[in-house]
């Protein structure tokens, strides 16, 4: 594990707002220690529950070993009446249906978004996902349908033509950057993240496309300017090198559901390295914040409007509206939201 102890290290001596703050203090040294015991072959098996609070949950239906008894016994039931495609659903709906309106759905998106077909892509199974189903003979699973439905939402408005140079914070389970990638196979993408979700992250997608796709966080570890990034690669660094893209020019800032999880001035840092540089910005948050208690989750939660704000200077927005994935509507606590910011430049 000398590579995930390098990243690490190199992450405690960042100065102090590239930390975890309260919300993802909780799990930060717990997702080290699995980490280094995880089988990286099991990853999106359900093996590793910890691991769905970044991403890695490709899951029919989800057991927590905490979970108590009668909830067990009660997903047991659902398990028995449902996955095994009976129509157990109000309007005599299966699994299947639920899949292929899903697949169809994606299908939809990607004409109206003129988007790479879904048709034309297909789900990894590294990782031994338990969510795999087939769709006119391509591997999809839930989570990829998913992603895709962001990438054409993005897509109405940014219009990739595959070339670009992508930047994602928040890289998590490196979903989204296996789809755009996918899409578009000459994609620069730099993705940032904390220690271990960045370790996880760059083990997934080069299982996924191989070790020649990949820019190694050790080989970016101690770089000092991004000049010789590695076009048409996926590189990998960690959240406290943002600041080495002050001056960096580059296409697309993607953040997805990770900004509403830190406190309003740890954003606003993040956004000040990428704020004259990115020629887009897209968002998909929580409408209304994370939950916050007094002594668990964010301490101050950031709204849709804090964003907007926070851009103003640099960016106009272009479009927002609700946040949907492939079957539903993304409508958690106080609801999400997804949009895009064009540079006023």
């Amino acid at each position: 594990m000398n590579h995930l102890d390098k990243l690490y290290a190199a992450y405690q001596q960042a100065p102090e707002i590239f930390h975890v703050s309260r919300y993802w203090r909780a799990y930060e040294q717990r997702i080290i220690e699995e980490v280094k015991t995880a089988d990286i072959q099991e990853l999106r098996s359900g093996k590793y529950p910890l691991f769905s609070t970044f991403g890695f949950n490709d899951l029919v239906y989800h057991y927590h070993p905490n979970m108590p008894s009668y909830v067990k016994s009660a997903r047991k039931l659902i398990r028995k009446l449902f996955i095994d495609n009976r129509a157990s659903l109000p309007y005599s709906l299966t699994l299947n249906d639920i899949r292929e309106m899903a697949v169809k759905h994606c299908m939809l998106e990607g004409i109206l978004a003129g988007a790479q077909p879904i048709t034309e892509l297909e789900a990894s199974e590294f990782g031994n996902p338990q969510d795999v189903f087939l769709f006119q003979n391509k591997k999809y699973t839930m989570n990829f349908l998913n992603y895709y439905i962001r990438y054409c939402y993005a897509q109405q408005y940014i219009k990739l033509q595959g070339d670009e140079v992508i930047v994602e914070l928040g890289s998590g389970s490196g979903y989204q950057t296996e789809i755009l990638k996918k899409a578009y196979p000459n994609l620069t993408i730099l993705c940032f993240d904390l220690p271990a979700q960045l370790y996880l992250c760059e083990k997934y997608l080069t299982g996924v496309f191989g070790p020649d796709a990949i820019e190694s966080s050790e080989n970016t570890l101690h770089i000092t300017d991004l000049s010789n990034i590695k076009k048409g690669k996926i590189n990998f660094l960690g959240n406290w090198q943002m600041p080495l893209l002050k001056g960096f020019a580059f296409d697309v800032f993607w953040n997805a559901a990770s900004f509403g999880e830190m406190e309003p001035h740890i954003v606003e840092n993040y956004l000040s390295y990428i704020q004259e540089e990115a020629a887009w910005v897209y968002l998909l948050q929580a409408r209304k914040g994370k939950e916050s208690t007094e002594s668990k989750g964010v301490q101050q939660p950031i709204r849709f409007e804090d964003y907007n704000a926070m851009l103003s200077s640099s960016h106009a927005l272009v479009h927002e509206g609700d946040a949907y994935e492939a079957n539903r509507r993304m409508a958690k606590t106080g609801g999400y939201f997804q949009a895009v910011w064009s540079n006023k430049a």
